[in-house]
């Protein structure tokens, strides 16, 4: 089966190559992926893929806005250091994906509360 990085090969056309979206302004690039690592609140947003699907250009947050920035990233890094694939992510805008991470965040911190909230009672 033709796949690398546990992506099918036409997901990958479906993404801009490198450079196709330049001109477009940051806020509004399309996000085609989102990559993440599970606990640590580290994300990575996938707007440009090259042709043979290891270099991107996208947006890295390791769980610091203020650090947080659009570059280049190595897929297989990303891969070979935890990071999964969200199968579940919509392309949409980056203003709208850096909303659905706050609301993401958001609502793990209430499921966070909440169960600690029911460990503490005692029985």
């Amino acid at each position: 089966m033709a796949e690398s990085d546990n992506e099918p090969i036409e997901t990958k056309k479906k993404i801009p190559q490198l450079y196709e979206t330049e001109n477009v302004p940051l806020e509004e690039k399309i996000i085609h992926q989102k990559y993440r690592i599970e606990g640590r609140g580290f994300y990575w947003f996938i707007a440009e893929l090259d042709t043979d699907g290891k270099l991107a250009f996208g947006y890295a947050n390791l769980d610091d806005e203020e650090m947080a920035e659009w570059g280049y990233i190595s897929i297989p890094e990303l891969l070979s250091n935890g990071a999964v694939l969200d199968d579940d992510w919509k392309p949409c805008p980056f203003f709208l994906a850096k909303r659905r991470i706050l609301k993401e965040r958001d609502e793990n911190s209430q499921a966070e509360s909440w169960s600690s909230f029911e460990s503490r009672k005692t029985p």
